[in-house]
This record gives C-alpha cells, structure tokens and sequence, in this order.
C-alpha cells in the first residue's frame, strides 16, 4: 500500500492544543505527517494517492472502552429477538415470537434482548405463560442486561438435571414456593452454562466479523472487548484475526459469563501460563482480568450500602472481599491489569479495598486498574478512585436507554448515578464505553450526548 494524501479538510487532530489541520498523510496504516498541505509535500512522492476532503472533517477513530465482541455479533440457530425493536412490546408479542419459533421437540428456544421494563404490563413473562406456549421444548428468554433471564419448565427440568440448585436464592420463587421462572445472577449464569448458548466456532467468527463492520461504519477502529463465552471468545478471537476477519483493533479482557468458579478458573490459568497484560499485536492484544463482582443496574441487583427503591433488601455480592483479595492481589503480582464489573457503591468499595491493598504490598507504576460501569459512585469513592489511580469505566448511554428504570430504583440517589462530573472535577481519567450487547445503541455520539 502507498501513501495517501488527505488535504483541504479539518483534520481534527485532539492533541493538546485542539490543533484543526487541514492535510493528513499516512502510508501502510501509520501517519506519517499531519499539518499544513504545502508541507506535507515533502513527504509525498508521484505514487502518493491525493483525496479532495472538500472541507470535510476528518476524526481520530473512537475507541469504546467497554464492549462485548463475540457475544454481540453472533446468533445461534431458533435465536429469537424479542426486544421492543422486533416488533414486541407486549406479553402477547413475545409469546407470539416464541411460537413462531417452535420446531422439533427437544430443541431449545432461546430468546434475546428481552426487556421486561419495555412490555406494556412492566413485568417479566412467566414460566406458566411459556409452559402454555410452548409445553414441549425448552425455552429461555435472555434479559437485555446479561443477569436475568426467565426459562420454563422444560428448560429448569434439563438444568436440574445437570448439576443446577432450583433452591438457590437466586432462582425466584412465588409467595407458594412455587418457580416463576425468573433466574437472576447466579443461577441466571449456571442456567447459560446448562444451555446451549454458545454459538460454534464458525459462527462466532462471523458474528466477530460482522459486528467489526458495524463498529468500522460507526466510526469506532477500536475497542476494548469486556468478554464473554471466555475460552471460545479468546480463541474465535484469535481465528478471527489470522483469517483477517478482526478489523477492529482489540484490547480483551480475561473473563467468562458461566459463574463465579468459572470466572476464578480463567484467572487462574491465565497466571499459570506466566503472560500477562499487553501481550499481542496492533490488532488484538491480552488485557486484564475481570471478575463480575455484582448485578446490573437496570435489574436492581447490585451490591449496594443501602437498600435500593422497590428492591427492599441488600443484594449480596458475588465474592467475599477475603476472595477478591487473593484474586487480585496476585493478579497485580502476576503483571495483569485488573478490573472489575461494578454497579453498586458497596461492590465498587470492596474493589477498592483489593486494589489499595495490591498496590500497597506490590507497588507499581502505570497499574490502569479499572473498574467496569462504576455506577452508584458517591464523591469520597471517586476520591479514593483518584487517589489509587484507578480508571472508572461507565456507560453514559444507559442514562438515556434506562433512565425511567433507574429513577425506579435510584430516585433517593440519583447525583451518584454515574457521576461524570464528580470524576471531571477530580481529574479522573474517565473513558467510555456501550456496552454493546447490552444496549444496541452504541454510535458514540449517543454516549457522548447522554453523557453531556
């Protein structure tokens, strides 16, 4: 590939002084001059390719700090989209779909980006409701926030017999003792680990390559992938990139979805193997260990100090702080970056305590541990943010997608509901991220606009 000149445009360059430019010249992906046209000149030679910008603006490429790749772009077979986009915006619409969907017996129906704060009677669907839709296949419908979901009874019957707990706390119960259907966090995690949720390698390629030409068009060249389907993630990822398919530039974080053990087994092995963050090239690279320590904000399943609205009791964390601790305390050790997915200000605390005592034992320059969504945040946590260093990743975009459900939930605090500010005011570093496949709108001036 030869050179390439850019020039009579805004090259809008966000350096330190906000330079606009108006010539850009880059050769085999690497700018090589970017200034005035006539001195770019020097640089150029009679094979340099010369484009017109017109006056058109020319932007860095965005980088979203906190995305899911392999799950966003794949689909596996009798995958039903049940979100309020597809057309359901009823109890009705969604069994409608599902039934759409029925096939042989004994194959599974899973549904995806389900709402339940979208249907019309703001409530999740029940066992009972899909049991008479569809009595002989299993189906489970997957809450757009990744911690819930709703299965029938065919579906928690072939769980059961793999090994998951319908007594767990998690699996929610009628005031008869009797199953809903509805499985959060824990037991939402075992159910995936129970079905066939993983697409095969093939169509995790395509969705990886399908999903990078979404992002391209949107104007994001990287992004750092907040994982997923763990081992078949990192491998797909990996195929993806030799088959040239991964035109995105990825940052992934070492993390499965399939629970807590799971969660502890990648992190590890990852530090058995004796690599640690930054290995890779330009265009994928390892990045930190990651432990889901809570729920979801748009679930009311954080770990919080107080109880929230309409929830009533405290949600307990998903590790102790002793288990955060050795986790993260030899991860540091190890060279990893850190990070943790953490809503509530009691699960951002405890990640803080783990942090403050790694960097305490193990002193080390340029750490960049993070924390993942940092979402009910109070000022003296984001001072102890600032004072440790530590990189708060939020979701601006949920403000805009959720905000209904949030004053559900946070109306009593809602100044500590991703609090930008506080971070600007302090000088934190505070990137962004979609969290696409949470949310499907992930153009980052939706984020940057819900953010400002």
């Amino acid at each position: 590939m030869g050179k390439t000149l850019l020039y009579n445009g805004q090259i809008i360059t966000v350096n330190n002084s906000d330079e606009i430019a108006d010539a850009i010249l880059f050769e085999n992906k690497r700018i090589l001059f970017v200034g005035k046209t006539a001195q770019a000149l020097r640089f150029a030679d009679k094979y340099t390719e010369w484009i017109d910008l017109q006056g058109c603006a020319v932007l860095p490429g965005f980088i979203d700090s906190h995305i899911h790749m392999a799950v966003a772009g794949a689909k596996i077979e009798n995958q039903v989209d049940v979100s309020k986009k597809a057309g359901v915006k009823t109890t009705k619409d969604l069994i409608d779909k599902i039934k759409e969907a029925e096939s042989d017996q004994g194959s599974w129906i899973i549904g995806s980006n389900y709402n339940h704060e979208g249907l019309g009677e703001r409530r999740h669907i029940t066992k009972q409701e899909l049991d008479e839709a569809v009595p002989d296949q299993p189906v489970l419908i997957i809450h757009t926030s990744g911690h819930m979901s709703v299965a029938n009874t065919k579906a928690l019957e072939i769980a059961k017999d793999k090994g998951l707990d319908l007594n767990m706390p998690q699996v929610v119960k009628n005031e008869d003792g009797s199953l809903t259907g509805l499985l959060r966090e824990t037991a939402h995690f075992e159910m995936l680990e129970r079905s066939p949720v993983i697409p095969n390698d093939s169509q995790l390629v395509l969705g990886i390559e399908k999903f990078c030409k979404s992002l391209l068009s949107k104007g994001i060249t990287s992004v750092q992938d907040a994982g997923g389907f763990g081992r078949a993630s990192f491998r797909t990822l990996q195929q993806a990139k030799e088959q040239g398919k991964l035109s995105c530039r990825t940052y992934t974080m070492l993390w499965t979805l399939f629970g807590k053990k799971a969660q502890l087994n990648v992190a590890d092995t990852a530090m058995d193997l004796g690599f640690f963050s930054g290995m890779g090239d330009d265009m994928l690279k390892i990045g930190p260990i990651k432990l889901m320590v809570d729920g979801s904000a748009v679930g009311g399943t954080c770990a919080s100090s107080t109880p929230l609205l309409n929830v009533g009791e405290l949600i307990d964390p998903s590790f102790s702080q002793q288990e955060l601790d050795q986790a993260f305390i030899e991860g540091h050790k190890a060279g990893f970056q850190l990070t943790a997915h953490a809503v509530g200000d009691k699960a951002i605390e405890m990640v803080l305590n783990s942090y403050e005592k790694a960097i305490k034992k193990y002193p080390r320059k340029d750490h960049r541990h993070r924390i993942e969504h940092c979402f009910l945040c109070s000022r003296e946590l984001a001072e102890r943010i600032k004072e440790l260093g530590v990189i708060p990743v939020p979701n601006p975009g949920f403000i805009s997608v959720w905000g209904e459900v949030f004053e559900k939930y946070y109306g009593d605090r809602l100044e500590k509901v991703i609090p930008l500010k506080t971070f600007k005011d302090l000088g934190i570093v505070t990137p962004f991220g979609s969290d696409a496949m949470v949310i499907e709108e992930y153009e980052p001036l939706f984020g940057i606009a819900a953010a400002m």
